[in-house]
């Protein structure tokens, strides 16, 4: 047994699925479908990078929470780091349901050779509860 087919079974047991069907039946949601999500979090960056949220798509609770100050630090931390190229792509790493919200982990890799890990949370609406950079990653 590879030590990846060793861990698929904890990766399985931790996603909450079993042969590729949720344990659980998900509320219906109108956040990304598993197919966009990566999209959604390549625009969701640029536009982090960028200092400009679209503050409709957040619930008035983390709007009200995540100051323009909050939002311009973040894009200057991007752009002093050198995150000014588009991504070439997006990985959903984790995906995880608790209660209404839907939290998505997603790889996002740049031209250079680096990653940024992205978590971002849904409610069953699609309005988005939280966003948090949770790590860079050189080459």
């Amino acid at each position: 047994m590879t030590r990846q087919s060793a861990a698929a079974p904890s990766a399985t047991a931790l996603t909450g699925r079993i042969t590729g069907r949720p344990i659980y039946p998900a509320a219906a949601s109108s956040a990304p479908a598993a197919g966009s999500v990566e999209g959604f979090a390549i625009r969701l960056f640029a536009r982090m990078r960028a200092g400009d949220i679209d503050r409709s798509q957040l619930v008035p609770e983390y709007s009200a929470h995540l100051s323009d100050a909050a939002v311009q630090a973040m894009s200057c931390y991007l752009q002093t780091h050198d995150y000014g190229a588009l991504p070439l792509s997006a990985r959903v790493v984790k995906t995880h349901q608790s209660g209404q919200q839907t939290f998505h982990v997603v790889k996002i890799l740049f031209p250079r050779g680096d990653a940024a890990s992205l978590m971002f949370a849904f409610n069953t609406a699609g309005k988005i509860t939280g966003i948090s950079l949770l790590g860079m990653a050189g080459d």
